[in-house]
């Protein structure tokens, strides 16, 4: 009888650890943008353009892109079962042309966020793209989602956000296209 209890426990176990395994797209929560120019200023309603651009080596537009946690729900407790993770942005507007990095924010934006009370993030963990003309763009968000999964499994929200580099201006497709994020595990 014992014996049975074990393989039982044995193919509950086996089944958990390949349900973490897949493709998962997650809902994003929040798209908004904030300006150095305009610190008191909030542009998640009524704009359909999230920008991010630099001037003099230093962000003055910052996009930030709030995720719901869905780790637990579907088994993802270690950053080292995620394989990939992939951003999809489009490029709608692109004043100035290139890089684009991303960072990880751990918590929420708020559809309120301004510059002045702008999430911080960490700069250990980036991804970058380089934009040159309008259209469809895909991240390499690996690294952040890792980060996110290491930081947040317990249920916590978290944001990805976007800094330009180099005196880019870009504005990315909020309704129409807007970011998708999608990451694959293994078992």
């Amino acid at each position: 009888m014992r014996y049975l209890y074990a393989l039982l426990g044995l193919a509950v176990l086996l089944s958990a650890a390949s349900a973490a395994a897949g493709d998962f797209k997650v809902q994003m929560d929040v798209a908004t943008y904030v300006d150095a120019a305009n610190a008191n200023a909030n542009f998640s309603m009524n704009n359909d353009t999230l920008w991010a651009a630099s001037a003099d080596g230093k962000p003055v537009k910052e996009v930030y892109l709030s995720f719901v946690n869905n780790f637990g729900t579907v088994g993802v407790f270690n950053p080292d079962t995620v394989t990939s993770a992939t951003l999809k942005l489009t490029a709608k507007n692109v004043d100035k042309p290139g890089t684009i990095k991303a960072y990880f924010v751990h918590g929420a934006t708020m559809e309120t966020a301004t510059w002045k009370d702008k999430p911080e993030y960490n700069t250990s963990v980036s991804s970058s793209l380089d934009v040159q003309k309008v259209g469809e763009y895909t991240m390499d968000a690996t690294p952040l989602i890792k980060m996110a999964v290491k930081t947040c499994t317990e249920g916590c929200p978290y944001s990805i956000v976007l800094v330009s580099d180099d005196g880019a201006s870009i504005g990315f497709s909020k309704d129409a296209q807007k970011p998708a994020l999608d990451y694959t595990t293994a078992g």
